[in-house]
């Protein structure tokens, strides 16, 4: 069986974070304007003199301690050039040691006991002299999906592996000096044994974490069109969808589904730019008429209004629709949803957008055109501007 692009980001991450629980080392390869870099990457808390030394050993480079600069603001620990107004002021900070005769050194034991203090809750200002030979780097509370980087990877990583969110990074140098290609990255690894993973895997991930959708509540509807049981969900970021659910559709095989995306000008108002809530009504009247049935109804962004009253100010003309995208995480909101609900296999009454939609989790058997009539149909937005890029 083949495995998809998905499923295999999922599994790289998760050998990930199960070898940091137990204090292995990772590499993490972040790929940009066709070059390649690699870090070795380890949890803060784990950190012993012997992975210290061979981190320096592997990899070649300086070791840092990612952690966010918040965290650090928190520690005293300041930016490196507090002149600075560029993006490295926050990233790069006063080197630190342990305070104490016996472990400001830089004997690897030393550097060892100043990162394990840098991830423990308990250390404050006072606990470090500064400047020492531990190189703090702030890291943006986002992480990956603020700032594609390593050391926000390094931080998300080991925080998804259950640890303190304290990462140690080296970045890993070629056999003459130079910036390791990717050939010879995946070589070290498999020479060392050693999980790789990707920024790309990483932030594909926290994005599929962040679009799961929980139940919040369910109340009984009853509409024109027959009686719907309403229930609630959010997704990841805490934004509420409903699912309008008639009859009992886990119970038959595939049941008619419409995904409706929130336009609030059509849909409450009844603007004729769009045909949103002729299509709303008409997908509301099919799946009662089949005798059971879903429709998704997904919650527009916070910027919907604004959008929606540029769109009809500056062009009668333009589908007020339109100005909502659709990203790749409201699709999966919507799929994950019906998932909750136990549904399996759905036949759906569709439009432009669920045509280029593969789901993973519900398996679409048959799609059935709402109407002849799309003018209501929304724009798939590019995966750089759907919901969840919308953190960064």
């Amino acid at each position: 069986m083949t495995t998809s692009p998905r499923q295999a980001a999922r599994t790289r991450v998760a050998e990930a974070m199960a070898a940091l629980r137990t204090g292995r080392m990772i590499l993490v390869l972040a790929e940009s304007d066709g070059g390649c870099r690699g870090d070795l990457v380890m949890a803060a808390e784990r950190m012993t003199a012997e992975a210290a030394k061979a981190m320096m050993t592997i990899g070649c480079g300086l070791i840092h301690v990612s952690m966010r600069s918040a965290a650090l603001d928190a520690l005293e620990i300041p930016p490196a050039d507090p002149t600075s107004t560029g993006p490295g002021r926050e990233l790069f900070r006063v080197s630190v040691a342990l305070a104490g005769s016996e472990a400001g050194g830089v004997r690897a034991s030393h550097r060892a006991y100043t990162i394990r203090a840098l991830a423990d809750p308990s250390s404050t200002p006072s606990t470090f002299t500064r400047p020492g030979h531990v190189f703090p780097l702030g890291c943006a509370a986002g992480g990956v999906l603020s700032v594609p980087a390593c050391p926000e990877a390094a931080v998300d990583l080991v925080e998804l592996a259950g640890m303190a969110p304290v990462g140690v990074l080296c970045e890993v140098c070629g056999a003459d000096g130079e910036q390791a290609g990717r050939a010879e990255l995946l070589d070290l690894g498999r020479e060392h044994g050693l999980p790789v993973v990707s920024i790309d895997d990483l932030v594909a991930y926290r994005r599929r974490e962040l679009c799961r959708v929980r139940r919040r509540g369910v109340a009984r509807i009853p509409l024109p069109m027959g009686e719907f049981r309403a229930i609630g969900f959010t997704d990841g970021l805490d934004r509420e969808h409903v699912a309008f659910v008639h009859g009992d559709p886990a119970a038959n095989l595939a049941p008619l589904v419409r995904l409706q995306f929130e336009c609030l000008a059509g849909d409450v108002f009844g603007s004729r730019h769009c045909g949103c809530r002729a299509e709303l009504d008409h997908a509301l009247d099919r799946i009662a008429r089949s005798g059971c049935g879903v429709l998704v109804y997904i919650r527009a962004r916070s910027t919907a209004v604004r959008d929606t009253l540029r769109a009809c100010r500056s062009d009668v003309g333009r589908l007020c629709a339109e100005a909502h995208l659709v990203g790749p995480g409201d699709i999966q909101s919507a799929f994950d949803m019906l998932d909750e609900l136990g549904l399996r296999e759905v036949r759906l009454l569709s439009d432009a957008v669920e045509v280029a939609v593969e789901p993973g989790q519900v398996r679409v058997i048959e799609r059935i055109p709402l109407s002849h009539d799309h003018r209501g149909a929304r724009t798939l937005a590019p995966p750089h501007t759907d919901r969840i890029g919308s953190l960064s």
